[in-house]
Protein backbone atom coordinates (compact mmCIF):
# COMPACT_ATOMS: atom_id res chain seq x y z
CA UNK A 1 0.00 0.00 0.00
CA UNK A 2 2.97 2.64 0.60
CA UNK A 3 4.94 1.22 -2.69
CA UNK A 4 2.37 2.84 -5.06
CA UNK A 5 2.35 6.54 -3.73
CA UNK A 6 5.80 7.02 -2.77
CA UNK A 7 6.45 5.71 -6.01
CA UNK A 8 4.27 8.92 -7.81
CA UNK A 9 6.04 11.28 -5.12
CA UNK A 10 9.77 9.75 -6.43
CA UNK A 11 8.66 10.40 -10.01
CA UNK A 12 7.02 13.70 -9.72
CA UNK A 13 10.03 15.18 -7.33
CA UNK A 14 12.73 14.19 -9.84
CA UNK A 15 10.70 16.67 -12.85
CA UNK A 16 10.42 19.00 -10.37
CA UNK A 17 13.52 19.76 -9.80
CA UNK A 18 14.61 20.73 -13.59
CA UNK A 19 11.16 23.20 -13.56
CA UNK A 20 11.43 26.98 -12.35
CA UNK A 21 7.49 27.27 -11.39
CA UNK A 22 4.61 25.68 -10.24
CA UNK A 23 1.10 26.01 -9.88
CA UNK A 24 -0.99 24.44 -7.40
CA UNK A 25 -5.52 24.15 -6.53
CA UNK A 26 -7.24 22.45 -3.94
CA UNK A 27 -10.67 22.85 -4.25
CA UNK A 28 -13.17 21.06 -1.88
CA UNK A 29 -16.92 20.36 -2.92
CA UNK A 30 -19.99 18.60 -1.66
CA UNK A 31 -23.31 17.34 -4.06
CA UNK A 32 -25.46 14.84 -4.25
CA UNK A 33 -26.21 11.68 -6.43
CA UNK A 34 -28.34 8.56 -7.81
CA UNK A 35 -26.82 5.62 -9.03
CA UNK A 36 -28.62 3.58 -10.41
CA UNK A 37 -27.67 -0.54 -10.32
CA UNK A 38 -26.36 -2.47 -13.40
CA UNK A 39 -29.02 -3.59 -15.73
CA UNK A 40 -30.99 -6.49 -15.56
CA UNK A 41 -30.35 -6.60 -11.20
CA UNK A 42 -33.29 -6.58 -9.10
CA UNK A 43 -32.15 -3.90 -6.96
CA UNK A 44 -33.74 -0.02 -6.37
CA UNK A 45 -31.26 3.30 -6.87
CA UNK A 46 -29.22 4.47 -4.39
CA UNK A 47 -29.17 8.45 -3.76
CA UNK A 48 -26.40 10.08 -2.15
CA UNK A 49 -24.97 13.13 -0.38
CA UNK A 50 -21.13 13.29 -1.16
CA UNK A 51 -18.35 15.57 -0.27
CA UNK A 52 -14.51 16.05 -1.46
CA UNK A 53 -11.35 17.47 -2.38
CA UNK A 54 -9.89 17.49 -5.07
CA UNK A 55 -6.02 19.06 -5.00
CA UNK A 56 -3.01 19.17 -7.84
CA UNK A 57 0.13 20.67 -8.24
CA UNK A 58 1.84 21.33 -11.66
CA UNK A 59 5.31 22.85 -12.69
CA UNK A 60 6.29 23.09 -16.53
CA UNK A 61 7.20 19.26 -17.15
CA UNK A 62 5.61 17.23 -14.39
CA UNK A 63 2.53 17.06 -11.72
CA UNK A 64 0.76 15.70 -9.20
CA UNK A 65 -2.87 15.65 -8.12
CA UNK A 66 -5.02 13.50 -5.65
CA UNK A 67 -9.13 13.37 -4.90
CA UNK A 68 -11.22 12.25 -2.27
CA UNK A 69 -14.78 11.53 -2.56
CA UNK A 70 -17.06 9.94 -0.15
CA UNK A 71 -20.84 9.39 0.21
CA UNK A 72 -23.69 7.80 2.49
CA UNK A 73 -26.90 7.05 1.26
CA UNK A 74 -30.37 8.64 2.66
CA UNK A 75 -33.89 7.73 2.91
CA UNK A 76 -35.59 5.30 4.65
CA UNK A 77 -33.69 1.96 3.08
CA UNK A 78 -30.43 1.00 5.81
CA UNK A 79 -27.87 3.13 5.12
CA UNK A 80 -24.78 2.38 2.78
CA UNK A 81 -21.90 4.09 2.01
CA UNK A 82 -19.02 4.40 -0.44
CA UNK A 83 -15.25 6.05 -0.42
CA UNK A 84 -13.24 6.16 -3.22
CA UNK A 85 -9.98 7.86 -3.73
CA UNK A 86 -7.27 8.51 -6.15
CA UNK A 87 -3.21 9.76 -6.28
CA UNK A 88 -1.70 9.91 -9.63
CA UNK A 89 1.33 11.81 -11.04
CA UNK A 90 1.88 13.51 -15.05
CA UNK A 91 5.15 13.88 -16.82
CA UNK A 92 5.13 15.59 -19.97
CA UNK A 93 7.40 16.43 -22.97
CA UNK A 94 6.57 18.58 -26.00
CA UNK A 95 9.00 16.97 -28.61
CA UNK A 96 8.04 19.30 -31.20
CA UNK A 97 6.05 21.72 -32.66
CA UNK A 98 3.10 19.03 -33.01
CA UNK A 99 3.90 15.70 -31.35
CA UNK A 100 3.89 15.65 -27.63
CA UNK A 101 3.75 12.79 -25.03
CA UNK A 102 2.66 12.62 -21.63
CA UNK A 103 3.13 9.52 -19.01
CA UNK A 104 0.74 9.18 -16.19
CA UNK A 105 0.78 7.18 -13.12
CA UNK A 106 -2.38 6.17 -11.33
CA UNK A 107 -3.44 4.69 -7.84
CA UNK A 108 -6.75 4.15 -7.37
CA UNK A 109 -8.78 2.48 -4.34
CA UNK A 110 -12.55 2.67 -2.95
CA UNK A 111 -14.94 0.65 -0.97
CA UNK A 112 -19.03 0.41 -1.60
CA UNK A 113 -20.99 -0.84 1.19
CA UNK A 114 -25.04 -1.45 1.27
CA UNK A 115 -27.22 -4.12 2.69
CA UNK A 116 -29.77 -6.22 1.28
CA UNK A 117 -32.21 -8.84 2.01
CA UNK A 118 -31.21 -13.11 1.64
CA UNK A 119 -33.74 -14.97 0.19
CA UNK A 120 -34.40 -16.33 3.27
CA UNK A 121 -35.65 -12.58 4.32
CA UNK A 122 -32.89 -12.49 6.58
CA UNK A 123 -30.98 -8.89 6.45
CA UNK A 124 -27.42 -8.77 5.04
CA UNK A 125 -24.59 -6.61 4.27
CA UNK A 126 -22.38 -6.55 1.65
CA UNK A 127 -18.89 -4.61 0.69
CA UNK A 128 -17.04 -4.68 -2.26
CA UNK A 129 -13.15 -3.28 -1.96
CA UNK A 130 -10.40 -2.69 -4.93
CA UNK A 131 -6.89 -0.82 -4.81
CA UNK A 132 -5.07 -0.74 -8.21
CA UNK A 133 -2.23 0.84 -9.87
CA UNK A 134 -2.27 1.64 -13.54
CA UNK A 135 0.47 3.19 -15.81
CA UNK A 136 -0.91 5.12 -19.08
CA UNK A 137 1.88 6.20 -21.73
CA UNK A 138 0.13 8.26 -24.27
CA UNK A 139 1.64 10.03 -27.60
CA UNK A 140 -0.24 13.43 -29.37
CA UNK A 141 -0.17 14.47 -32.47
CA UNK A 142 -1.95 18.02 -33.47
CA UNK A 143 -2.45 19.26 -37.04
CA UNK A 144 -4.67 21.94 -36.20
CA UNK A 145 -8.15 21.30 -36.76
CA UNK A 146 -7.25 17.16 -36.63
CA UNK A 147 -5.90 15.86 -33.28
CA UNK A 148 -4.72 11.98 -32.64
CA UNK A 149 -4.41 10.74 -28.95
CA UNK A 150 -3.04 6.99 -28.68
CA UNK A 151 -2.75 5.50 -25.42
CA UNK A 152 -1.74 1.94 -23.71
CA UNK A 153 -2.63 1.08 -20.43
CA UNK A 154 -1.62 -1.14 -18.18
CA UNK A 155 -2.88 -2.37 -14.66
CA UNK A 156 -2.91 -4.46 -11.55
CA UNK A 157 -4.83 -5.00 -8.25
CA UNK A 158 -6.56 -6.78 -6.01
CA UNK A 159 -10.68 -6.85 -4.88
CA UNK A 160 -12.29 -8.24 -1.89
CA UNK A 161 -15.95 -9.11 -1.64
CA UNK A 162 -17.51 -9.10 1.46
CA UNK A 163 -21.01 -10.56 2.76
CA UNK A 164 -22.40 -10.84 6.61
CA UNK A 165 -25.24 -10.73 8.48
CA UNK A 166 -26.06 -7.41 9.92
CA UNK A 167 -27.52 -9.19 13.02
CA UNK A 168 -23.80 -10.73 13.22
CA UNK A 169 -22.45 -14.32 12.23
CA UNK A 170 -19.59 -15.36 10.75
CA UNK A 171 -18.11 -13.33 7.41
CA UNK A 172 -17.40 -14.93 4.24
CA UNK A 173 -14.71 -12.90 1.78
CA UNK A 174 -13.78 -13.27 -1.10
CA UNK A 175 -10.52 -11.57 -2.69
CA UNK A 176 -9.14 -11.83 -6.52
CA UNK A 177 -6.81 -9.99 -7.98
CA UNK A 178 -7.42 -7.40 -10.93
CA UNK A 179 -5.07 -6.90 -14.50
CA UNK A 180 -5.61 -5.39 -17.67
CA UNK A 181 -3.35 -4.51 -20.57
CA UNK A 182 -4.43 -2.61 -23.45
CA UNK A 183 -4.94 0.76 -25.05
CA UNK A 184 -7.00 3.44 -26.25
CA UNK A 185 -7.58 5.83 -29.51
CA UNK A 186 -9.12 9.18 -30.19
CA UNK A 187 -9.82 11.51 -33.12
CA UNK A 188 -11.19 14.87 -32.82
CA UNK A 189 -12.06 17.24 -35.40
CA UNK A 190 -12.45 21.56 -35.65
CA UNK A 191 -10.53 24.14 -33.88
CA UNK A 192 -13.21 26.12 -32.71
CA UNK A 193 -15.84 26.10 -29.76
CA UNK A 194 -17.30 22.89 -30.60
CA UNK A 195 -15.39 20.02 -31.45
CA UNK A 196 -16.38 16.18 -32.54
CA UNK A 197 -14.54 13.54 -32.77
CA UNK A 198 -14.61 9.32 -32.51
CA UNK A 199 -12.95 6.83 -29.75
CA UNK A 200 -12.08 2.71 -29.80
CA UNK A 201 -10.34 0.66 -27.21
CA UNK A 202 -9.68 -3.22 -26.67
CA UNK A 203 -8.77 -4.04 -23.01
CA UNK A 204 -7.21 -8.05 -22.03
CA UNK A 205 -8.42 -8.85 -18.50
CA UNK A 206 -8.14 -12.04 -16.44
CA UNK A 207 -11.92 -11.99 -17.08
CA UNK A 208 -11.91 -11.92 -20.75
CA UNK A 209 -11.94 -9.20 -23.73
CA UNK A 210 -13.32 -5.70 -23.75
CA UNK A 211 -13.80 -3.76 -26.83
CA UNK A 212 -15.20 -0.26 -27.40
CA UNK A 213 -16.06 2.39 -29.88
CA UNK A 214 -17.94 5.47 -29.42
CA UNK A 215 -17.97 9.21 -30.27
CA UNK A 216 -17.19 12.33 -28.93
CA UNK A 217 -19.45 16.04 -29.16
CA UNK A 218 -17.37 18.50 -26.91
CA UNK A 219 -18.68 21.76 -26.88
CA UNK A 220 -16.67 25.11 -24.69
CA UNK A 221 -16.49 29.02 -23.96
CA UNK A 222 -16.58 31.80 -21.37
CA UNK A 223 -20.11 29.80 -20.09
CA UNK A 224 -17.92 26.49 -19.10
CA UNK A 225 -17.25 23.35 -21.23
CA UNK A 226 -19.83 20.16 -21.39
CA UNK A 227 -19.27 16.70 -23.12
CA UNK A 228 -21.70 14.47 -24.98
CA UNK A 229 -20.45 11.00 -25.40
CA UNK A 230 -21.84 7.73 -26.32
CA UNK A 231 -20.11 4.10 -27.06
CA UNK A 232 -20.60 0.74 -27.75
CA UNK A 233 -18.82 -1.92 -25.03
CA UNK A 234 -18.45 -5.75 -25.83
CA UNK A 235 -17.46 -7.07 -22.73
CA UNK A 236 -17.57 -11.11 -21.47
CA UNK A 237 -20.72 -11.04 -20.31
CA UNK A 238 -22.74 -9.29 -23.50
CA UNK A 239 -22.75 -6.14 -25.60
CA UNK A 240 -23.63 -2.68 -23.62
CA UNK A 241 -24.38 0.36 -24.58
CA UNK A 242 -23.83 3.76 -22.71
CA UNK A 243 -23.71 7.53 -22.95
CA UNK A 244 -23.82 10.47 -20.80
CA UNK A 245 -23.45 14.12 -20.43
CA UNK A 246 -20.97 16.19 -18.72
CA UNK A 247 -20.97 19.47 -17.60
CA UNK A 248 -18.26 22.07 -16.06
CA UNK A 249 -19.29 25.41 -14.92
CA UNK A 250 -16.79 27.87 -13.33
CA UNK A 251 -18.26 30.31 -11.69
CA UNK A 252 -16.00 32.88 -9.47
CA UNK A 253 -13.73 30.71 -7.53
CA UNK A 254 -17.05 28.44 -7.36
CA UNK A 255 -17.03 25.56 -9.57
CA UNK A 256 -20.40 22.97 -10.86
CA UNK A 257 -19.85 19.85 -12.17
CA UNK A 258 -22.85 17.69 -13.44
CA UNK A 259 -23.44 14.24 -15.00
CA UNK A 260 -26.43 12.32 -16.31
CA UNK A 261 -26.26 9.28 -18.04
CA UNK A 262 -24.77 5.25 -18.22
CA UNK A 263 -21.52 4.90 -16.84
CA UNK A 264 -19.01 2.39 -18.80
CA UNK A 265 -17.97 -0.75 -17.64
CA UNK A 266 -14.24 -1.03 -16.04
CA UNK A 267 -11.89 -3.54 -17.42
CA UNK A 268 -9.46 -3.47 -14.61
CA UNK A 269 -12.31 -4.12 -11.69
CA UNK A 270 -14.67 -5.67 -14.28
CA UNK A 271 -17.73 -3.63 -12.59
CA UNK A 272 -20.32 -3.39 -15.05
CA UNK A 273 -22.04 -0.41 -16.67
CA UNK A 274 -24.93 1.23 -14.49
CA UNK A 275 -28.69 1.92 -15.13
CA UNK A 276 -29.35 6.04 -15.74
CA UNK A 277 -27.23 7.98 -12.99
CA UNK A 278 -27.27 11.33 -12.41
CA UNK A 279 -25.13 13.74 -10.04
CA UNK A 280 -24.21 17.33 -9.19
CA UNK A 281 -21.09 19.08 -7.36
CA UNK A 282 -20.31 22.49 -6.22
CA UNK A 283 -16.93 22.74 -5.34
CA UNK A 284 -14.83 25.87 -3.97
CA UNK A 285 -11.67 26.77 -4.60
CA UNK A 286 -9.36 27.04 -1.66
CA UNK A 287 -6.06 27.70 -2.88
CA UNK A 288 -5.13 28.86 -6.60
CA UNK A 289 -1.77 28.86 -7.83
CA UNK A 290 -2.41 32.15 -9.63
CA UNK A 291 -2.57 33.90 -6.05
CA UNK A 292 0.84 32.47 -5.10
CA UNK A 293 3.98 34.85 -4.56
CA UNK A 294 4.39 38.47 -5.79
CA UNK A 295 4.80 38.08 -9.02
CA UNK A 296 1.86 39.00 -12.06
CA UNK A 297 1.31 35.93 -13.96
CA UNK A 298 1.56 36.88 -17.83
CA UNK A 299 -1.81 34.78 -18.54
CA UNK A 300 -5.23 34.77 -16.90
CA UNK A 301 -7.69 31.49 -17.77
CA UNK A 302 -10.87 33.18 -18.84
CA UNK A 303 -12.89 29.69 -19.60
CA UNK A 304 -12.48 25.89 -19.89
CA UNK A 305 -12.86 24.90 -23.76
CA UNK A 306 -13.31 21.12 -24.63
CA UNK A 307 -9.65 20.57 -24.88
CA UNK A 308 -8.11 22.90 -22.46
CA UNK A 309 -8.62 26.69 -22.04
CA UNK A 310 -9.25 30.16 -23.05
CA UNK A 311 -6.44 32.13 -22.19
CA UNK A 312 -6.25 36.08 -21.53
CA UNK A 313 -2.20 36.50 -22.43
CA UNK A 314 -0.73 40.35 -21.13
CA UNK A 315 3.08 41.35 -21.20
CA UNK A 316 4.43 44.68 -20.17
CA UNK A 317 6.31 45.79 -23.71
CA UNK A 318 9.05 48.55 -23.64
CA UNK A 319 7.33 51.70 -23.69
CA UNK A 320 8.98 52.01 -27.69
CA UNK A 321 7.49 49.16 -28.81
CA UNK A 322 5.37 49.28 -31.74
CA UNK A 323 4.18 46.28 -33.12
CA UNK A 324 3.87 42.90 -30.29
CA UNK A 325 2.77 39.54 -31.42
CA UNK A 326 2.54 36.09 -29.32
CA UNK A 327 4.07 32.98 -31.05
CA UNK A 328 4.33 29.63 -29.21
CA UNK A 329 3.91 25.62 -29.64
CA UNK A 330 0.11 26.35 -29.45
CA UNK A 331 0.06 28.99 -32.40
CA UNK A 332 2.07 26.05 -34.23
CA UNK A 333 4.84 28.97 -33.75
CA UNK A 334 3.12 31.49 -36.19
CA UNK A 335 2.68 34.92 -35.13
CA UNK A 336 -0.88 36.20 -33.23
CA UNK A 337 -0.59 40.07 -32.61
CA UNK A 338 -1.48 41.76 -29.52
CA UNK A 339 -3.46 44.77 -29.09
CA UNK A 340 -2.13 47.47 -26.32
CA UNK A 341 -4.39 48.02 -23.33
CA UNK A 342 -3.37 50.71 -20.83
CA UNK A 343 -0.30 50.55 -21.17
CA UNK A 344 -0.20 46.72 -21.63
CA UNK A 345 -0.35 44.74 -24.59
CA UNK A 346 -2.92 41.72 -24.56
CA UNK A 347 -4.65 38.92 -26.51
CA UNK A 348 -7.22 35.93 -25.89
CA UNK A 349 -6.71 32.76 -27.48
CA UNK A 350 -7.29 28.96 -26.72
CA UNK A 351 -5.09 26.64 -25.29
CA UNK A 352 -5.09 23.18 -25.46
CA UNK A 353 -4.33 20.68 -22.55
CA UNK A 354 -0.53 20.59 -21.90
CA UNK A 355 2.83 21.99 -21.16
CA UNK A 356 3.83 24.63 -23.78
CA UNK A 357 6.55 27.09 -24.88
CA UNK A 358 6.01 30.56 -25.71
CA UNK A 359 7.27 34.15 -26.28
CA UNK A 360 6.83 37.13 -27.57
CA UNK A 361 8.03 39.52 -30.87
CA UNK A 362 8.45 42.97 -30.43
CA UNK A 363 9.31 44.81 -33.43
CA UNK A 364 10.21 41.27 -35.14
CA UNK A 365 13.08 40.98 -31.93
CA UNK A 366 12.32 38.02 -29.52
CA UNK A 367 11.02 39.18 -25.77
CA UNK A 368 10.51 36.98 -22.52
CA UNK A 369 9.96 39.50 -19.69
CA UNK A 370 12.78 39.54 -17.54
CA UNK A 371 10.93 39.04 -14.23
CA UNK A 372 8.79 35.93 -16.12
CA UNK A 373 8.25 33.33 -13.04
CA UNK A 374 8.45 30.37 -15.53
CA UNK A 375 10.92 29.94 -18.09
CA UNK A 376 13.35 27.49 -19.81
CA UNK A 377 16.33 27.53 -22.52
CA UNK A 378 15.46 25.91 -26.19
CA UNK A 379 17.45 24.83 -28.08
CA UNK A 380 18.70 27.93 -30.12
CA UNK A 381 19.76 29.35 -26.58
CA UNK A 382 16.74 31.50 -26.57
CA UNK A 383 14.49 31.49 -22.80
CA UNK A 384 10.61 30.60 -23.63
CA UNK A 385 8.32 31.19 -21.13
CA UNK A 386 5.81 27.75 -20.19
CA UNK A 387 2.13 27.87 -19.77
CA UNK A 388 0.52 24.83 -18.29
CA UNK A 389 -3.32 23.93 -18.83
CA UNK A 390 -4.74 21.51 -16.89
CA UNK A 391 -7.45 18.66 -18.61
CA UNK A 392 -11.26 19.48 -17.09
CA UNK A 393 -12.13 16.99 -14.73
Amino acid sequence: MLIAPLSVAACAAAFNARSLGAQTDVTIEVGASQIGPPLGAEAESERFGVAGLRASHYSSTAGVFASFLTGRTFGERSPGDFVTGTLGATLGEQWSRRWAGTLDLRVLAFRVRGPFTLRTGVEASSAYSAVAVELEPTIRFDAGPVTLAVSGVAGTGRSRFEVWRIAGGATRALEEPLARIGGTAEVLFGRGPVRFGVTSGTHETPGGSFTSGGARLLAGGRWGAAELRTDVWRTPVGTQTTAGLAVVLPISGWSVRGFFGRSEPDPLTLAEPGSASVGLLVGKRLVSGEDRGPAARPYEIVSPTPTGARVRMTVNAPESAGTVSLLGDFTLWEEVPLRRVDGRWEVELEVPVGNHHYGFLVDGEWYVPDDMRDVVPDEWGRVNAILVIEGVS
